[in-house]
């Protein structure tokens, strides 16, 4: 890294921008303390979205096997959470969605952590390396939750209802992480004059639940291969002519938690266990230079 004149350490451009790992910061932590930070965030800030995102797939799949009406399953499922909020996180559903959320979470995390500190752009390996994790594992979930509540005998998932799954998840990423910077300068200019920040969360909170219109008969589509392999063409469309409206919403319900709520959580968590981690590990590295 290069000296300034006076002799102070010169922060990189890109260390500059605002992150919430610290870097630019002449008092930044440590790497060991960030990359701590970035687990922990990204583990906690999983339980508070996972149960309610847990409900709402559950219900979906269910009515879209005729198990159970939509409205009967996310009635029983908030119940259930309300009743007993302890033991309903520890149910295989809710596991299984928090394994999304912990994965995509920790990986976004600790990637731009490490690409800040080598002073490389974070967007890209960002974008890259959260979009293989969130996908591989939702289609993992997707796999189980539709052998748990579909009202067929457990089979194989169709191949191409794995590459459904992948193709919707895709999307949704893609409108998280790279659509946000193409758009919000459109909100900025003529004729919306936008402030950057208002810009900026408007596309953030808006663009992956707006995808979810497009990519809810994909989703439905996905499950029809598996409920009702022989279905011809036509009744796959009565499927979704009858379900679309339903599940589109639901699915933004269940994007608003994630990129929503679960953003804010995780990136204030970071900040605050930064502060924590950093001093914590100063303290014992004074500590440890006390003793020798």
């Amino acid at each position: 890294m290069k000296e300034a004149k006076n002799g102070a350490e010169q922060v990189p451009a890109i260390s500059a921008q605002v992150y919430p790992v610290g870097f630019g910061r002449p008092d930044r932590p440590s790497l060991t303390a960030c990359l701590t930070s970035d687990v922990v965030a990204g583990l906690s800030t999983s339980l508070l979205v996972a149960p309610a995102v847990a409900i709402i797939d559950k219900s979906i799949i269910s009515s879209a096997s005729g198990r159970s009406s939509m409205m009967h399953s996310l009635a029983d499922g908030f119940l259930s959470l309300a009743r007993n909020p302890v033991r309903y996180v520890g149910k295989r559903s809710v596991l299984a969605v928090y394994a999304i959320f912990a994965g995509t979470y920790v990986t976004n995390n600790v990637v731009e952590t490490i690409c800040l500190h080598e002073h490389i752009p974070p967007t890209l390996p960002k974008f890259l390396l959260s979009s293989a994790v969130n996908v591989s594992i939702c289609a993992w979930k997707d796999a189980l939750y539709t052998k748990w509540y579909a009202t067929v005998a457990p089979k194989p998932i169709p191949r191409a209802s794995y590459a459904l799954f992948a193709l919707r998840d895709t999307m949704t990423i893609s409108t998280a992480f790279v659509a946000p910077a193409m758009v919000s300068p459109m909100l900025q200019s003529e004729p919306f004059r936008m402030p950057k920040r208002t810009a900026d969360a408007v596309c953030q909170l808006s663009l992956p639940c707006l995808i979810q219109f497009v990519s809810a008969p994909i989703h439905l589509v996905s499950l029809d291969l598996y409920n009702h392999p022989n279905s011809s063409l036509q009744q796959r469309m009565q499927v979704i002519g009858k379900q679309y409206w339903g599940c589109a919403t639901l699915r933004v319900f269940r994007t608003l938690p994630g990129f929503g709520v679960g953003g804010v959580a995780n990136r204030q968590a970071r900040l605050s266990l930064n502060d924590f981690f950093g001093n914590a590990f100063d303290g014992i590295s004074r500590y440890q230079k006390g003793r020798v």
